[in-house]
């Protein structure tokens, strides 16, 4: 494995989460420089649910396909439930893939594969609008790998997860869905790309599913979206975790694109064309094109677990484990029901944060625009918001830094005079960090500060969100107690001391961070 040069300590949590015990987990041992294999290892709720994907297989075996165009993947989807021949187990993505409609072959590609379908049409980007915009349908598998060694792309697509179970995606990139929104205003309430939605289906059910070593850009709606499919609860706890547990595990979410080509061109478009664009046009009256695209780049939100208010079962069991957000102003996640463990996230949105300071005072400068941009007719706030419980959602955060953020735990986005619409929510062991200046009233009483390579000075807090005066929250409503609806989670495998948590996920996390062969990409459990 192609490691850096790094000093990482792991300690051991206790089944309840609530205490770290002082005791040095084999990944990583005290003097070792580089964390080994086993860290990787799959984790969470996912390895409650017994997930082992396709299975470990050499190429050249039925089972295994290698595939390096659109056509060439869509049809290995083909052949994942084949009930003439072997289905495909495993499938091995080695070239960047545009899966757009029309550049996978539009409709005579749709009348060959029913689950390849046009997705709500591109208005404004004028790349997209030539490649088209998908969606996929993946189904019907039982036992899958996609995954990439060289950690490639995959363009212009959304996959939709159901009727399935057992599933690993790994080590590839999204990007290139997210476009301006003129048809809203801003509201981004028209296209629902999202780059992965699980469970959409009200009629199936789909669980035991891994997400590793991943990168996401810029959509223009979710990330990682999980729906009622997965939240049907069983017969007990443990028997709910063996049948939904996910698990998103050493990803990241990055702001814009990889391709800066990408949102360069967006803007450009919209310049040279504003007068069909009212919305942009209104902006340009007092904000110049790189400070509209400063603010729009960040990601608006991540992850939705339970997409109907007052709907969803409670069955969701979600692990969060060594992500790296950055510049993502919301949902890390937004939990509606159910139950959700992160530890080990690094939340960075520094520059958002940064960005807000000049963007705030522009609009208190320009009053009248800005009372244009509440929602009547048009839409455009920065924020930062963190992980955040509703409706009997229970969410327990370890080990985590947030920086940048606000506010790092919610609990109503609704009606905070409602307890029906309260989540639980706990931090332990959890930092986070705001500018010293311009939030001073936020953090009144901070351990310390330091100043950054720019030379940005900020004030930071640790500890837990029960202590008094915690700063961490939760916001929005009184908090409830603390209750897991799906019985005691799984023991994170690998936990981190919170001052390494930045070093380790940045260095590791996300699509072409690590160097695994074709066996161990196919491996859950590493030795």
């Amino acid at each position: 494995m192609d490691r850096k040069n790094r000093h990482f300590h792991l300690k051991r949590a206790t089944a309840t989460a609530a205490i770290v015990i002082a005791a040095m987990a084999p990944a990583i041992a005290a003097d070792m420089s580089d964390p080994d294999d086993t860290l990787f290892s799959i984790e969470g709720y996912a390895a409650v649910a017994n997930v082992t994907g396709g299975g470990v297989y050499p190429e050249g075996d039925p089972r295994y396909i290698k595939v390096s165009t659109a056509e060439e993947f869509l049809a290995a989807l083909a052949g994942i439930s084949d009930e003439d021949n072997e289905p495909y187990r495993v499938i091995e993505i080695t070239e960047d893939l545009d899966l757009g409609y029309a550049a996978a072959g539009g409709d005579a590609t749709a009348a060959k594969y029913p689950f390849f379908t046009a997705h709500n049409p591109a208005l404004a980007n004028p790349l997209l609008m030539k490649t088209g915009v998908s969606k996929i349908n993946i189904t019907g598998f039982d036992g899958l790998t996609i995954y990439s060694k060289n950690g490639a792309r995959i363009l212009h697509a959304g996959f939709n997860i159901d009727d399935g179970s057992n599933l690993i995606i790994r080590n590839l990139v999204f990007d290139e869905f997210w476009e301006w929104d003129e048809k809203t205003g801003g509201d981004y309430d028209e296209n629902d790309w999202d780059y992965i939605t699980i469970g959409n289906s009200k009629e199936t059910t789909v669980g035991g599913i891994w997400i590793d070593h991943c990168t996401f850009y810029k959509a223009y709606d979710g990330i990682v979206d999980i729906k009622r499919g997965a939240s049907n609860p069983a017969d007990t706890g443990l028997d709910t975790q063996k049948a939904n547990g996910i698990t998103i595990s050493w990803s990241q979410i990055l702001p814009g694109s990889g391709n800066p080509d990408f949102m360069k061109g967006q803007f450009d478009y919209l310049e040279q064309n504003r007068g069909d664009f009212p919305f942009y046009d209104f902006l340009r009256s007092f904000m110049s094109e790189d400070q509209i695209m400063e603010v729009e780049t960040p990601v608006k939100k991540g992850h939705l677990i339970g997409s109907s208010s007052k709907k969803e079962k409670p069955g969701f069991t979600v692990t969060l484990a060594h992500n790296y957000y950055k510049d993502l102003q919301d949902r890390m996640p937004r939990l509606r029901t159910g139950d959700v463990q992160v530890y080990n996230l690094y939340a960075d949105v520094a520059d958002v944060r940064e960005t807000m300071v000049w963007f705030d005072k522009l609009m208190a400068d320009n009053p009248d625009k800005a009372a244009k941009l509440k929602g009547d007719p048009y839409k455009l706030k920065l924020y930062t918001n963190g992980s955040i419980s509703t409706e009997g959602g229970a969410v327990m955060v370890r080990n985590s830094v947030y920086k940048g953020v606000e506010w790092p735990l919610k609990n109503n986005q609704s009606k905070p005079d409602d307890p029906t619409y309260t989540g639980a929510i706990e931090a332990f062991n959890t930092r986070m960090e705001l500018l010293a200046g311009d939030d001073a009233e936020r953090l009144p009483d901070p351990m310390g500060s330091y100043t950054d390579d720019h030379g940005t000075e900020w004030i930071w807090w640790q500890g837990d969100s029960g202590l008094s005066g915690t700063p961490l929250g939760p916001l929005d409503a009184p908090p409830i107690p603390f209750k897991w609806n799906n019985g005691e989670p799984p023991e994170p495998a690998n936990l981190v001391d919170t001052d390494q948590v930045e070093d380790l996920v940045t260095s590791y996390a996300g699509a072409g961070k690590i160097d695994l062969t074709a066996d161990q990409w196919m491996t859950p459990v590493l030795k």
